[in-house]
């Protein structure tokens, strides 16, 4: 389980760092602030939901739980991804690319601590 650990917390540096980097490419200005506040206040529940919907993924210790539980939030955070992306542009409330940088660091972040909490809490069995 070592190895996971360093490999999330490396991943999630370079996440920050590469959201960082387009930020500064893009520039930052006011809009562009709003972008990023609202990305982060998006993926911020939608981390707490994961979090909760993950932790009952592993109490049924299930691998088709998990799967169930990996596909379908990914299914919704790209759903939430394409509405806040759109409602941002089309209202001009802020910069889309903003919205898009902060919560696509959310799910990343979210994603490597599951993998952690899944590495944890499952215990897969190999098959030969």
């Amino acid at each position: 389980m070592t190895w996971q650990l360093y490999a999330v917390a490396a991943m999630g540096l370079g996440v920050i760092a590469v959201a960082m980097a387009a930020v500064m490419l893009i520039g930052l200005d006011t809009d562009m602030a709003i972008g990023l506040g609202a990305g982060v206040a998006v993926s911020v529940p939608m981390m707490l939901f994961s979090a909760m919907t993950a932790g009952r993924a592993l109490r049924e210790n299930d691998k088709s739980a998990m799967l169930g539980h990996l596909m379908g939030g990914f299914g919704l955070r790209l759903v939430v991804l394409v509405i806040g992306f759109g409602a941002i542009g089309l209202t001009g409330w802020g910069n889309p690319a903003g919205f898009a940088i902060a919560f696509l660091v959310g799910v990343v972040l979210m994603l490597g601590l599951n993998v952690l909490r899944f590495a944890r809490g499952m215990k897969l069995q190999v098959q030969v």
